[in-house]
């Protein structure tokens, strides 16, 4: 063997030493997040059971016998268990979810380990990013940092598409960079499919589009491919899309009030609005990841000053000012609808100090990771709410037969769910008095419909849909009519008694306090 060939050998073998240090810390986060995550039917954020619930139908709907019948499958599954909304959120995470799901069976677990898969992804693809302008250690710290950080490592621990999406975009400008490197046309459709899947994923996606027209069709780059052949790119990445955009055009009376007109929200004009999302950047990164962060801003100023921020990190920047720019326009605000461009900041900042004093960023990044590390270590148990499952457990002791249970509970997900995977009752369906009783547009504040009915009506309508069992959880939506008269039929008819009193654990709001559980009396029958 030559020298050269010698050399090149030596090379590759530590180039493969050092990416493989850089994944372990990684792979070893993921494991973390799986391990204390809550996975027994426990959800503590509000739709994090109906994302799970979204793939168990799926899985379902394939096993099952939903492929030679989907309309008539679709409609008897909802009516049975009323905890899906895959026509309200795109459907791409729980398609993802679903071989998990068919080889391993229908469990929180598994729905939580698929957005843990996520969560290494996104590590992983923030390392192939960051090993364009740093060495692989010091890349591989940055992805420990970003996993690390408060809101991602807590939204990687709940079933939520927060961080599923945010791997995705990820991916979309990586593989963006890729093509732009070169005009390889395989890192074009490449980089086109992940952004159709971000937007299939979490609508919002829809941020990257100016990122993809202007790099792709106004700025120049070696190897550009002919303009038709970016036009088809552009096409397919709109074709997987469809789907998410064809549902926020279907729900845009309600989308036009989250996102013009929240409630409680600031006026879009306003100096509150337009810094809505910098106020948050302290509890999300931290003073000190905020101090490297403004060091690495100015880094990135300096770069584009002099002409020198280079491919990655215009294309990074971008991102982030997209992000930025649409996630401060839409009225409805959460700190975590904002990872993408709080993401693609903290990756702009800590790539222009690699940039520019690459020996300090190979020190304060390893150290900033340890810190995040240590932080993390410091944190209460990530957020559960338990008693649902005893709830549904309780539920199958004493319901007859092909009956229904009627469900009255903020967390009305969490219960659907639990009866579904944990409970081999598989004839027992689903009723919610916040449908039956009465209707919400989604959120309280965009309006309530009451149904009117008095206590002997809604026995009635209970009859009528078989229910024998009911969950009520007192102090829910207790300040309506339509409530108070079930909560009066539940007590006081004597056409229901009561079979069992579940506690409600965990971080609960506080009117979750308890589930009481009835069973309905027939004239003659005994308790």
């Amino acid at each position: 063997m030559s020298a050269t060939a010698a050399n090149s050998a030596t090379a590759a073998r530590r180039a493969s030493l050092g990416m493989l240090l850089a994944l372990l810390p990684i792979l070893a986060l993921a494991v973390y997040y799986f391990a204390s995550a809550p996975t027994n039917g426990d959800f503590w954020w509000y739709d994090s059971s109906r994302h799970a619930m979204n793939g168990v139908f799926l899985r379902d709907f394939v096993m099952e016998g939903g492929l030679t019948n989907p309309i008539g499958f679709a409609k008897a599954y909802y009516e049975k268990y009323p905890g899906i909304n895959i026509g309200f959120y795109p459907p791409f995470f729980y398609l993802s979810s679903v071989p998990l799901l068919l080889v391993f069976g229908a469990s929180h677990a598994v729905s939580q380990a698929a957005v843990v898969l996520y969560a290494l992804g996104l590590g992983i693809v923030v390392l192939l990013l960051c090993r364009r302008v740093m060495d692989d250690l010091t890349a591989g710290a940055t992805a420990v940092c970003v996993l690390a950080l408060a809101p991602i490592s807590l939204w990687s621990r709940q079933v939520q598409l927060d961080v599923p999406a945010l791997a995705i975009f990820a991916f979309a400008a990586y593989a963006l960079l890729r093509h732009l490197d070169a005009g390889r046309q395989r890192w074009l459709f490449i980089a086109a499919a992940a952004l159709g899947l971000g937007v299939l994923t979490r609508v919002q996606g829809v941020f990257l589009a100016p990122v993809w027209l202007y790099f792709v069709f106004i700025r120049n780059y070696p190897g550009r491919p002919p303009f038709m052949r970016r036009v088809l790119a552009t096409l397919l990445a709109g074709l997987i899309a469809l789907p998410a955009v064809a549902m926020a055009v279907y729900f845009a009376k309600t989308n036009q009030a989250l996102t013009t007109a929240m409630p409680g929200m600031p006026a879009l004009w306003s100096v509150e609005n337009w810094t809505w999302y910098a106020q948050k950047l302290p509890s999300q990164l931290s003073w000190p990841g905020v101090v490297v962060l403004v060091a690495g801003l100015a880094a990135a100023v300096r770069l584009a000053v002099c002409g020198n921020a280079g491919l990655d990190l215009r294309v990074i920047a971008a991102c982030g000012v997209c992000a930025w720019l649409f996630f401060t326009i839409v009225s409805n605000k959460d700190p975590r609808f904002n990872l993408p461009g709080m993401l693609f900041l903290f990756l702009l900042a800590v790539c222009a100090l690699a940039r520019v004093q690459a020996t300090a960023a190979r020190v304060i990044l390893p150290l900033l990771a340890v810190w995040f590390v240590v932080q993390l270590q410091m944190q209460p148990r990530v957020p559960y709410v338990q008693g649902f499952e005893q709830a549904a457990a309780k539920v199958a002791e004493v319901a007859p037969p092909s009956s229904n249970v009627l469900v009255s509970a903020h967390r009305d997900g969490n219960f659907i769910y639990d009866l579904r995977t944990q409970v081999a009752r598989r004839d027992i369906g689903v009723r919610r008095a916040d449908k039956l009783l009465v209707e919400i547009n989604i959120l309280r504040e965009l309006g309530v419909r009451e149904s009117g009915l008095d206590p002997q009506q809604i026995l009635a309508l209970l009859d009528k849909q078989h229910v024998e069992t009911v969950v009520f959880q007192d102090g829910y939506l207790n300040d309506l009519r339509s409530i108070q008269n079930l909560q009066t039929l539940l007590e006081h008819s004597g056409a229901f008694v009561k079979v069992a009193t579940v506690p409600m654990l965990g971080k609960t709001d506080p009117s979750e306090r308890q589930l009481v559980i009835y069973r309905r009396q027939h004239q003659g029958a005994s308790s």
